[in-house]
């Protein structure tokens, strides 16, 4: 008995540390993320005479590049949400798993690069598809990863409703099912398609509400 209690926890021992390491891996790549997208924004050269109106000027000039940071700093947020959520009910690990939200960050690690290529050419189509297929791609693994860690209750608690999984589901899908769109609207004009992500916030939050009353059913 002692020998199979032993066995066990040492079991339980490498899946909660396989799940830590998953867990640590994810917030470095966020955080790196992030930091990048920051670092990306330019600041005016002005001569030593310069006003404070020329730097207003100057900086007003790259609206641009604060509108792309705001959108993609937004996006990470959402992303780094609702992987935090998924994860607070998965309490375990495996290699597929452990893959599964490797590919996802490989497409969060991307985010900076996409950005500033939406940043510089913004008003050309082929910039907003690489941007959105970037982020649909993203969504695509989360929402896979969320699939393969619920089904038949693989990886996640045990007394986890088959209501909260289906909502979990559906809220993950949404994000990358809005960028798959995006790309058809990025055919009639790219600046809809950069407007419509925006839309993607306020059904986020209605979904995140409904989720939350579902949940409870």
């Amino acid at each position: 008995m002692v020998l199979l209690m032993t066995e066990e926890d040492e079991a339980n021992k490498r899946s909660y540390y396989g799940l830590d390491r998953v867990l640590a891996i994810s917030d470095c790549v966020f955080a790196f993320a992030v930091t990048l997208l920051v670092l990306d924004l330019a600041v005016p050269a002005l001569s030593s005479g310069a006003t404070s109106a020329d730097l207003w000027e100057a900086l007003s000039k790259e609206y641009v590049g604060f509108i792309s940071y705001l959108l993609s700093f937004f996006i990470a947020a959402i992303w780094w949400s609702a992987h935090h959520r998924n994860f607070r009910y998965i309490r375990n690990s495996d290699l597929t798993l452990s893959w599964l939200n490797l590919l996802f960050l490989l497409w969060i690690a991307l985010l900076p690069f996409f950005t500033k290529i939406l940043e510089q050419y913004g008003n050309l189509q082929i910039a907003v598809v690489l941007y959105a297929a970037d982020q649909a791609a993203a969504g695509f693994l989360l929402t896979l990863s969320w699939w393969y860690a619920s089904l038949n209750h693989r990886l996640v608690d045990e007394n986890l409703k088959s209501s909260a999984i289906r909502w979990v589901l559906r809220r993950d899908a949404i994000a990358p099912v809005f960028f798959v769109v995006s790309i058809g609207v990025s055919f009639i004009s790219p600046t809809a398609a950069f407007m419509f992500w925006f839309g993607m916030i306020p059904v986020l939050i209605i979904a995140s509400r409904l989720e939350r009353k579902g949940g409870k059913q």
